[in-house]
Formats: structure tokens, sequence, C-alpha cells
């Protein structure tokens, strides 16, 4: 059966607003022993306080929130699949306990959990941190014996985490349900990220790094790019620099949409323009102004490449709008 956009929505729940006494037992009842199977233990001397937002994906399901005052467990009697878990630490710490093994994972780390096995995750403050949970039938083909890398900390210096939890937060930003072709390639995407960042086979790592990775350095650096749209020093250099590759390497991510970095970069500042000059709220901003604050430093190019993209000079864009 066909999927709809809809399935592809965010959930969110919160103890926010629920009485104080009653606000343990609906995280334990609904979000640990239905959704994600977990027994919740209450931490003695503290007050249980959580929020998450829950995403499901074609073969992936993503989970951010932040918590304090619960640990959690992994039971016998909760045991549903063999899922395979990545838990990234955004702030705060946590110890997981699973196989014999424990680690504690801090700000940026992350860690493998099986949900096949019991275990225990116990934060050790309040902590912010994201989830995310494959199939272990779609990971471990990528990764090899994924079992090694339970309880085992994975640096923040992995550069496939860190895309991951960026391309993460893209997703998070959209407030409307994914179409199901979206969805689709999200999933692949993040399933690429995941297996980099546990450690994938080589032939794995091949295929992800052409399709998951670059997917996720581009949206990392267009996510730069529309950032630093105001500074007139956006150069590809500046960008490589901060993201951490080579300046090459950014132009070679944008030739795969048949386009250039600085094509990127004149599309969002006219775009960004446009919008300035349709807001009321700027309505006695001059025209030059405007430009300015977009990263144009040139007026007479600025007007050149507006009309050439719009048909239409900045005045009329504004006129037509505002209706001056």
């Amino acid at each position: 059966m066909a999927c709809s956009a809809a399935e592809f929505a965010s959930i969110c729940f919160s103890t926010e607003g629920l009485p104080e006494p009653d606000r343990f037992e609906f995280w334990r009842e609904v979000l640990g022993r239905a959704i994600t199977k977990f027994e919740i233990d209450p931490v003695p001397d503290s007050s249980p306080d959580a929020s998450i937002t829950l995403r499901a994906l074609p073969g992936v399901d993503i989970a951010s929130g932040a918590a304090a005052g619960m640990q959690y467990r992994r039971t016998p009697a909760l045991i549903d699949s063999d899922d395979i878990v990545l838990f990234v630490a955004l702030s705060g710490a946590q110890t997981v306990d699973q196989i014999g093994r424990e680690c504690t994972i801090s700000a940026g780390e992350a860690t493998v959990f099986a949900c096949a096995e019991p275990g225990l995750a116990i934060p050790r403050e309040r902590q912010h941190r994201l989830a995310f949970r494959t199939p272990h039938d779609v990971l471990a083909p990528m990764v090899g014996n994924v079992e090694d890398a339970i309880c085992k900390p994975i640096p923040s210096t992995v550069d496939s985490l860190r895309l991951l939890v960026s391309y993460a937060a893209t997703l998070e930003d959209v407030d409307q349900p994914l179409t199901p072709a979206v969805a689709n390639l999200a999933a692949t995407h993040i399933q690429d990220l995941v297996a980099l960042a546990i450690g994938a086979t080589r032939d794995a790592a091949a295929i992800a790094e052409g399709r998951g990775l670059r997917a996720a350095r581009l949206k990392a650096v267009k996510a730069d790019i529309v950032s630093n749209l105001g500074y007139h020093d956006l150069t590809v250099g500046a960008v490589a620099l901060r993201q951490g590759v080579t300046p090459r390497c950014v132009q070679k991510l944008f030739e795969t949409e048949g386009r250039t970095f600085s094509s990127f970069v004149l599309d969002q500042r006219l775009a960004r323009a446009r919008r300035l000059l349709s807001d009321p709220r700027y309505a006695d901003w001059t025209i030059s102004s405007i430009a300015f604050e977009a990263g144009f430093g040139d007026l007479s190019y600025f007007h050149r490449a507006f009309r050439r993209l719009y048909g239409a000079t900045p005045s009329d864009i504004r006129q037509g709008t505002l209706g001056f």
C-alpha cells in the first residue's frame, strides 16, 4: 500500500503542561512502554521533565528531545525487534550499558544500542539527544558486524556523524509532512550516514559517500551560505574552511546539481532581496540598503541580475507587493 505524506509528519510529546504528579506516569506508559519499548525509572531526588519529537521514515525512525529525571531500561519483556539505534548526545552526558560493556558519551559523541538485547541508558544530567533507529537487516549489510560497535563511543570528530546531526536538524526545521519521494530519499541518506558513522564496509562506504554523505555535505554547505549571505566576503574558500573541506570539494558538490557555487550564492542573495522588498517591516529601507543587506556590493550589478531573474526591477516588486 502506498504511503501518504501525512505518514511522514513529525509528532511531538512533552510533559510540559501536565500536572507534576502525572508527568512520570505519562512518560513511562506512552513514550516508554508503548512507543520506544523502554522501561523508564525515576531518578531519585529529581523532577521528571521531558520533550521529544518523533519522525518515522521508510526504514529509519528519528527521535530528538531533551529529558531529565529519568533513566531507561530495555528489559527482556519489552524486546520486540532487532533494530539498531545510534544515540547521539547533543548536550549533557549519558552512560549506556549493554552486553557487558559500558560507555559514557558527552556532547557531540555517539554510541550504538541493540534493541534485541537488554540494556540500560542513564542520562547523567539534563540531556538533549538524537536517536536514529534502523532495522538490523538494513544496516548489517552496510556495516558488517554491527554488533562490534555496540556500547563503544563514536568521537564527535567523525565527519559523517557531524553531517548526520546537521542533516537531522534540517529535517527538524521542516514543519510540513514530507512527500513519500522526499521521505524515501531522506531515509536513504540517513541510513548511509549512520552506516558511515558506525563504520561501513569498504564497498558500502563507497556507495554511501557518493549518495548520503554527498547529499548531507551539500546541505551543510548550502546552509552555511544562507547563514552568511550578508557578508560581502562570502567566498568558496571561506565556506570550505568552515566546513573542513577543500574549495574544489565545494565546487564539485555544486557540479552534481549542474550549477556553480557563484550561481547558488547569487540566486540566494536575489531571493533574500526580494523577500525584504516584499516585507512591510522593511518598507522604510532604501533599495540600496536592501541590496547591501543581501550581500551585494555593486548596485548596478544587483539591478541587472535582479531584472534578469525576475523580469522586473526592485521598485516594480516593491510597488506590486506593498503598493508604493
